[in-house]
């Protein structure tokens, strides 16, 4: 079966901005719409400035909930090399990691009365946690069960090839906890190149047709197609959110199932069991 996962990466760190609400405004009526499930993955810190806009999101019993940390702190230092040169973006000490995995699943417990399964690492890795069990490990402590964290390829840049499919951690030691893979464009960022393609969009429009085209090749292979947006380059460029409504519209086209990273593991799960 092939699936079109969509996730939010829900992180805007100015407490006093209308950004987050007016992203889960253009949220709920983008997936109410279509009635299509989607997942949140929620930093700390922009919960606390806006819980009640999330909060209002729980009553739609559409969307389902992770972390992205406290404050956005990288796991693993960054190398970048790409067209504009080469530079280095520092990660977090383990230390400084555990503090902000355990304080995101802290608030998230104390203000939405849940515990959530799954993370979104800043930024994304090369190879993901792979070279990294000690990070697995704080994961797994703090109730981590799946993780999107491989979103960059050796140059530290993108795209990331859309065969790389979700797989678990069993060489590491944590053969529960699934990686998912972010292929392709990250974003909604149609009006720049930044690497990505070699050619920028000339409108959200066209965008939206080029990444909803990549769903052809995932309902070829029955693969999963992980797809991300954030709530300030949403707002930035595409308010309406275009492309989310077509990935929808196209994934129904298709026979591509819209469903949960959650609900993926489960199936999975059920399915390696039989084995």
């Amino acid at each position: 079966m092939s699936w079109l996962l969509l996730g939010y990466d829900v992180e805007s760190g100015e407490p006093d901005s209308p950004v987050t609400r007016q992203f889960i405004d253009a949220l709920r009526r983008a997936h109410g719409e279509h009635d299509a499930p989607g997942t949140l993955f929620l930093c700390g810190q922009t919960l606390e400035h806006n819980v009640e806009a999330i909060r209002a999101t729980m009553a739609d019993g559409l969307f389902d909930y992770g972390q992205h940390t406290w404050s956005h702190v990288l796991f693993k230092t960054l190398w970048q090399v790409n067209d504009e040169g080469e530079r280095i973006i520092p990660g977090g000490s383990v230390e400084e990691i555990a503090r902000e995995v355990d304080r995101a699943q802290t608030i998230i417990r104390e203000l939405l009365g849940m515990e959530v399964i799954g993370l979104t690492t800043p930024w994304g890795y090369y190879r993901g946690l792979g070279d990294r069990p000690e990070l697995l490990a704080i994961l797994h402590g703090n109730g981590i069960r799946f993780v999107r964290s491989w979103m960059r390829n050796e140059q530290d840049w993108v795209p990331v090839p859309l065969s790389r499919q979700p797989f678990r951690y069993v060489a590491q030691g944590f053969g529960d906890i699934m990686e998912f893979p972010l292929t392709g464009r990250h974003d909604c960022d149609w009006g720049n190149r930044l690497g990505f393609e070699p050619r920028a969009f000339d409108n959200v429009a066209d965008y939206a047709q080029y990444v909803a085209g990549q769903l052809d090749v995932i309902a070829a292979n029955d693969w999963a197609f992980v797809y991300n947006q954030h709530d300030t380059t949403t707002m930035r460029w595409d308010p309406e959110m275009v492309v989310v409504r077509r990935l929808i519209e196209r994934a129904r086209e298709l026979g591509v199932r819209v469903g949960l990273y959650r609900e993926y593991c489960e199936e999975r799960g059920a399915a390696e069991g039989e084995v």
